[in-house]
């Protein structure tokens, strides 16, 4: 179980701010990539295909840290450390399709192709740093 999120940063992750994950490659070196994120109450979610670097990363070490500001207030940056708990396929579809909502204002995520498979990754906060 992770620690709670304040409300601020809640706001932030509830609005339209692009998040940047960070996970560990095999030579434990960082690999960034800009997210689209939610939450499950305290936890971070995100979606990912699998058999992507992130995805094949996230198997071997459950790691990741996370960078969001708001769009207006760029300096205003929170970064967040935490594990990964569940990495799941049975609401993949739905969850990108959800953050397709929020992010493009679209019913459907645009992109999926046939074969793709969507995962859910849900991670457990471990350490919270931000410039409020």
């Amino acid at each position: 179980m992770g620690i709670p999120l304040p409300d601020d940063l809640r706001a932030v992750i509830d609005a339209k701010s692009y998040a940047h994950l960070t996970t560990v490659d095999p030579d434990g070196a960082p690999q960034a990539s800009a997210m689209w994120i939610m939450r499950d109450g305290d936890q971070i979610v995100f979606n990912t295909a699998e058999g992507r670097r992130k995805w094949r990363n996230l198997h071997r070490d459950p790691r990741v840290a996370v960078s969001i500001s708001p769009f207006d207030k760029p300096y205003e940056n929170w970064s967040i450390q935490g594990r990964v708990v569940e990495m799941r396929t049975s609401d993949g579809v739905a969850v990108i399709d959800e953050l397709a909502r929020k992010y493009l204002e679209r019913d459907k995520y645009p992109w999926l192709e046939h074969g793709m498979v969507r995962v859910t990754v849900v991670v457990d906060v471990d350490r919270i740093a931000g410039n409020r």
